[in-house]
C-alpha cells in the first residue's frame, strides 16, 4: 500500500513539473522566436536584452524640442544679417561641464598606453593630440611671456579642474572617437548592446542647449543683466577692455566655478569658447533647415566656436552668437565637449 501511494505521489510531481516545465518552454520561445497562437497568428515577441539606458557619467540629458536659433541676441550691437529661425533638435546627452585638463590627460594616457586599439600611433599622438602648451604665449605674449604657465597649465595637479585648451577641432574630434571606443569596449565585455558614439556637438544643439529650456534665452542664465542679485557676475568674460579679472580670474576659470543654467550645464557662456562639429558660414546658411540643422563643407577650415571665452566681452556670451576659428589652430581659449544622441 505504501508502494502505490508512493508512485502516486511521484506520477503527480511529474505531471507538475511537467506543466512548469511547458510553460518555461513557452516563456522561452516567446523572448526567442515568434510563436504561433492558437488561431495561426504570428505574436510578435521583444528581443530586449536586460539593459537600462543609464546617463553616460558627468552628462546631462537635453530633451527634444523646439527654440529660435539665433534668439534672444541684443539686435542694436550687431549686423541686421543676423538670421534667426524656428529649430527643432532629437534629444540627446552633453557633458555638463567642458573637458578638464585632468579629464584630457586620462585620453592620452589611454591612447598612448595602447595606439594601435584606436587606430593611431605615436608619433600623430605627440604631434596631433597632446595640448600645445605655446598657445598662451603666442595668444598673449605681453600676458605670458614664455612657455612655462602653459607647460605648467597642462601638467600641474592644480589645473587639473580647469578647461583643457590648446587643442585643435581634429584633437577633440580624435578625443570623443577614442570615448566611444572606450565605452563600448566596456560595455561589450558587460554582455550589453553598444551606444551611440560621442562627437562634437552641431551650432544647433549647443545653442538650445545654453539656452536652458528657454525658446529665445540671451545668456543662459536668461539675461539681460550678466550679474545675479547680488551684484556677481555669472561667468567668465573679460567685463570691459583690459579688465580680465572683475570675475576673479585674470584667464581661465575651473569648471563649475559660475552657476550652470536650468539644465545643469556649467561654463556655457565664458571660460572657454568651444568647438562644434558645423563648418563656419558667414551667412549661417545652413540654418535654413528646420530639424537638426548641420551645415557640412568638406572644404572649409574654419569651425563654429559657442559661448564665449575668458577674454572676450559680454556680446559674444549670448547663447545665439556664433564664431569661428581655423580648425587646425590651437588657442588659448577654446576647449569643448562632447554629446551622444539619446535612444
Amino acid at each position: 500500500m505504501f508502494l502505490a501511494s508512493y508512485k502516486c505521489f511521484l506520477f503527480k510531481l511529474f505531471k507538475r513539473s511537467l506543466t512548469i516545465l511547458l510553460v518555461l518552454t513557452y516563456i522561452t520561445m516567446g523572448s526567442c522566436g515568434t510563436i504561433p497562437d492558437d488561431k495561426g497568428e504570428i505574436i510578435g515577441y521583444s528581443n530586449k536584452v536586460k539593459w537600462k539606458n543609464d546617463v553616460p557619467l558627468g552628462m546631462v540629458l537635453i530633451p527634444a524640442g523646439t527654440f529660435l536659433m539665433g534668439g534672444g541676441v541684443n539686435q542694436s550691437v550687431i549686423a541686421k544679417t543676423h538670421i534667426t529661425q524656428i529649430t527643432t533638435v532629437a534629444p540627446f546627452y552633453i557633458d555638463e561641464a567642458p573637458v578638464t585638463n585632468a579629464k584630457y590627460r586620462a585620453f592620452i594616457d589611454i591612447v598612448q598606453a595602447d595606439p594601435t586599439a584606436y587606430g593611431l600611433n605615436e608619433a600623430y599622438i605627440n604631434e596631433k593630440l597632446i595640448p600645445d602648451i605655446t598657445v598662451w604665449r603666442k595668444d598673449f605674449p605681453d600676458m605670458f611671456m614664455d612657455d612655462s604657465f602653459g607647460a605648467n597649465y597642462w601638467n600641474d595637479c592644480r589645473f587639473d579642474h580647469y578647461p583643457v585648451v590648446g587643442i585643435t577641432w581634429e584633437a577633440a574630434q580624435q578625443f570623443a572617437h577614442v570615448r566611444s571606443i572606450y565605452r563600448n569596449k566596456y560595455l561589450e565585455a558587460q554582455g550589453l548592446p553598444p551606444a551611440p558614439n560621442f562627437r562634437l556637438a552641431t551650432v544647433a544643439e549647443w545653442e538650445y542647449a545654453a539656452k536652458g529650456g528657454r525658446a529665445s534665452g540671451q545668456y543662459p542664465w536668461g539675461g539681460p543683466s550678466v550679474r545675479d542679485q547680488k551684484d556677481k557676475l555669472l561667468a567668465n568674460f573679460q567685463v570691459t577692455k583690459g579688465n580680465y579679472a572683475a570675475s576673479g580670474y585674470a584667464y581661465t576659470a575651473p569648471v563649475k566655478a559660475f552657476p550652470p543654467n536650468d539644465y545643469g550645464l556649467y561654463d556655457m557662456a565664458g571660460n572657454v569658447s568651444e568647438w562644434c562639429k558645423d563648418a563656419y558660414s558667414p551667412l549661417l546658411i545652413h540654418k535654413s533647415e528646420a530639424i537638426s540643422p548641420f551645415y557640412r563643407d568638406e572644404e572649409g577650415v574654419f569651425k563654429v566656436i559657442k559661448g564665449g571665452s575668458w577674454k572676450d566681452y559680454a556680446y559674444s556670451l549670448q547663447t545665439g552668437i556664433s564664431d569661428c576659428e581655423h580648425k587646425d589652430i590651437p588657442r588659448c581659449y577654446i576647449g569643448f565637449r562632447c554629446v551622444m544622441s539619446a535612444i
